[in-house]
């Protein structure tokens, strides 16, 4: 694993990059994902573009939770409310945090 630094950190949620192989990891309680620059900008804003469309469903457990389709219909993640806020924060955060250090690297 690469020595990364952080961009953001909210509740279970930890956004860090690798800036010698430009890896963007997403650090979730059950999760990681890992991306490339442009992979992660991609998932950022089609994540943060859909809003509220997002459906709530009543799980087995009587919790209701958010699920989050992924690319391969198999894979679905689910998140609680106050899991989903902190996900969309660490997204939101990171995903600027991450053109401030690209900005500082070519100065």
């Amino acid at each position: 694993m690469c020595q990364s630094i952080l961009l953001s950190e909210k509740g279970t949620t930890h956004v860090s990059l690798c800036n010698k192989c430009q890896t963007f990891y997403i650090w979730q309680s059950s999760f990681v994902l890992t991306f490339t620059r442009r992979q992660f900008e991609t998932f950022v804003e089609t994540t943060l573009s859909q809003g509220n469309d997002h459906c709530f469903v009543n799980f087995p457990d009587g919790e209701f939770r958010l699920l989050l389709n992924t690319p391969c219909p198999e894979i679905v993640f689910n998140f609680r409310k106050e899991e989903w806020d902190d996900f969309v924060e660490a997204l939101t955060e990171s995903f600027y945090m991450q053109e401030v250090y690209s900005m500082i690297e070519k100065s």
